[in-house]
């Protein structure tokens, strides 16, 4: 009896568990002075788990099927699907109607971090990808400013120019399974859209009518095609998608002055110089350095003339969270309007939630207001489960490419792989 209540008086007067969050450091100025508010509000400790942005992906899905995942989590949005339909995240839905700000949330981001009717996660931001470029290098090359190229061959063109000039890597189109998920969005898929007629989703990797993955088509060839011109072709290195940090490698060249297009995204605008949007040049010295422009189509009749496809990153809450109410707690409290909104717009991203994008602090950023124009003809990648194996594969198909495997080989040996993982009757092919 006096061993019981001793261990009751323990159990009574240990601490409660901190409640453990894991992220990117490059999101930072976002969830630490959330966490520092909640700290404030609730007098506990949080734990706090900041990683590399490098190979973040890959933690995240070991931590979570290890079951050591913390109780809440950053997840790029490709991700919810996956992880909610293997029970590893935890419905947000009835913990969010409680909170009087998740109103004001977009219902088509929603969708994006739901599965099966349920929301799993919060949206930090949404994004457009487009093409960057740096003007000194441009104007060594002779290419006019502001840049507006109709096709890809207006691009290939352009990057042929700068290779001549001495421009050290004349276009970076993301490839590589090192660049993850970044190969596949904003190289692989960007190019994709446009290299065919929208119908039948002829100029995607999934027939969402039917649930096929697609195999084999004229887009994925021509998107290949497009790769072996700008890596063999022209001669684009490719080591900057092997860096140990493809981001930070980047920066250095554009810093560097040997950098002439970049594919990539609405948030370079920051990440460009600091993702965390701490050491920013000005308005007028980003401007001077750099411009973008939308991703052209093919140029082929019939093909879309710009193409864009939105994605962006988000936080969960662990099912397995000792303490759920604590874990949704922290994550309002990172979103909470006063934090979010201010970390919006300092880093340039664009808005999820309508509080934040129609207000006018948000209106009056010119680069915002521009840049979220895009986002009326935008798409989602296929976010549904499965998604995630077959992005690796055509990261794989990228390698292969950069490796000098022929078109021909690189799609054989993507049909097989997508028939032995799903099965000979949930892959297509298109003539």
């Amino acid at each position: 009896m006096a061993s019981a209540a001793a261990l009751a008086l323990l159990a009574a007067t240990a601490p409660a568990q901190a409640v453990s969050i894991m992220y990117a450091e490059w999101l930072a100025s976002l969830v630490e002075p959330g966490i520092a508010n909640y700290e404030a509000a609730t007098g506990e400790k949080v734990e706090a788990i900041k990683l590399p942005g490098a190979a973040y992906d890959q933690r995240t899905s070991l931590d979570l099927a290890a079951g050591t995942a913390a109780d809440v989590i950053q997840l790029d949005s490709f991700m919810v699907s996956e992880f909610a339909s293997s029970g590893y995240l935890e419905p947000l839905t009835e913990s969010a109607k409680g909170w009087d700000q998740y109103q004001y949330y977009m219902p088509g981001l929603l969708d994006v971090a739901s599965y099966d009717g349920a929301v799993y996660a919060l949206p930090t931001d949404t994004d457009v990808r487009m093409l960057w470029y740096d003007k000194s290098n441009f104007e060594k090359a002779g290419i006019t400013v502001p840049w507006e190229p109709k096709s890809w061959a207006d691009v290939l063109d352009a990057a042929q120019k700068l290779k001549d000039a001495g421009v050290q890597y004349p276009f970076q189109l993301p490839a590589g399974i090192k660049q993850g998920e970044g190969a596949t969005m904003q190289g692989f898929y960007m190019a994709l859209l446009g290299a065919d007629v929208p119908e039948g989703d002829r100029n995607r990797l999934l027939n969402r009518e039917t649930g096929q993955w697609i195999g084999d088509s004229p887009a994925i060839r021509k998107t290949l095609e497009l790769y072996r011109k700008v890596y063999h072709d022209i001669g684009q290195p490719a080591d900057l998608n092997y860096a140990a940090d493809p981001g930070a490698a980047v920066r250095e060249a554009l810093a560097n002055d040997q950098l002439g297009i970049l594919a990539s995204g609405s948030w370079e605008d920051a990440c460009l110089w600091d993702c965390n949007g701490v050491n920013l040049p000005s308005r007028e010295e980003r401007d001077a350095m750099v411009g973008w422009t939308p991703w052209p189509g093919s140029g082929d009749p019939g093909n879309k003339a710009t193409t864009n496809i939105s994605g962006g990153w988000t936080i969960a809450v662990n099912s397995k969270a000792a303490d759920k109410a604590k874990a949704f707690q922290l994550l309002s409290t990172i979103f909470d309007v006063g934090n979010f909104k201010d970390w919006t717009i300092k880093n340039h991203r664009m808005g999820v939630r309508t509080d934040i994008s129609e207000s006018p602090e948000y209106m009056a950023d010119a680069y915002l207001a521009k840049a979220t124009a895009l986002a009326a003809d935008t798409t989602g990648r296929d976010t549904i489960p499965g998604y995630q194996t077959v992005s690796a594969l055509v990261q794989t198909m990228t390698t292969e490419i950069l490796d000098g495997a022929s078109v021909e080989d690189t799609v054989k040996n993507y049909h097989d792989a997508l028939v032995d993982e799903f099965g000979a009757d949930k892959v297509i092919t298109y003539e």
